[in-house]
């Protein structure tokens, strides 16, 4: 299997435009099963990445610096000769996956491929403002109630001690990385960004959101949905695919 074709299983041909989607802690592509539909109404072609160590890569060590994750899309594009990166396409992340979107857009843009036509940040604070919260550090039992405190997984899920097993280690991995994610200033970048928050979310204070516009040279846009931090439900994502295409449109006037 192509490594591009690894990372993004599945992703779709399409000749409209193409959201590769990266989702929050220890979670995988089935993530954005809700807005993966409500964006095919639009004509937006969206697809989920699968990490290591889950999902059908689940005997995969996963990535626990952000400096490996990168590499492993960089060779995926360049074994694919960039062709996934070469049309109409843009980046997605929810909660900590926003913070991987963007760094893959500041990867993207020194890559010899087309730089992502938008930037969409779902539940997420400004990158230097992305704390340390010390969860990658906890115990077993402590890091996953953590975690669960947030929201986000089914209590069906949690009362799985196998499913757990499972998961404790993508899960300590995705903590590491993002407890260790320290930004860099450099120049912004090249790409419209749209970011969105849950009206209802604690965690992503609505007066930091702004902050994002130092990180684009072009188009921000910053926009409340009626939902809490996650708001990929199907009607969250109803919600969040109408603003996409509003901004593609406004990038495209």
């Amino acid at each position: 299997m192509p490594p591009i074709d690894k990372l993004f299983p599945y992703r779709k041909a399409t000749g409209g435009f193409e959201l590769f989607a990266f989702p929050h802690i220890a979670a995988g592509p089935t993530l954005f099963h809700p807005l993966r539909a409500a964006a095919a109404q639009e004509g937006i072609a969206l697809s989920g990445a699968l990490l290591p160590g889950r999902g059908r890569r689940v005997r995969e060590a996963p990535h626990r610096t952000l400096d490996a994750l990168l590499a492993e899309v960089e060779e995926a594009a360049r074994c694919d000769d960039f062709a996934a990166f070469s049309g109409d396409y843009g980046l997605l992340g929810h909660c900590s996956g926003s913070i991987v979107a963007f760094e893959i857009a500041r990867l993207l843009v020194r890559l010899p491929c087309a730089d992502p036509q938008l930037l969409v940040v779902c539940s997420c604070r400004p990158p230097e403002l992305i704390p340390d919260t010390g969860t990658s550090r906890l115990s077993r039992e402590d890091m996953i109630a953590r975690t669960a405190a947030l929201g986000g997984m089914p209590d069906a899920l949690l009362a799985d001690a196998d499913f757990l097993d499972v998961l404790e280690r993508p899960m300590r991995a995705d903590w590491e990385i993002f407890d260790g994610y320290a930004h860099t200033a450099s120049p912004a970048l090249p790409v419209p960004i749209l970011t969105a928050r849950g009206a209802d979310d604690p965690t992503v204070p609505a007066a930091e959101q702004s902050r994002w516009k130092t990180q684009t040279q072009r188009l921000f846009r910053s926009v409340e949905l009626r939902t809490d931090h996650w708001m990929l439900s199907d009607e969250g994502s109803r919600a969040l695919t109408q603003e996409i295409s509003a901004t593609l449109s406004l990038i495209r006037s």
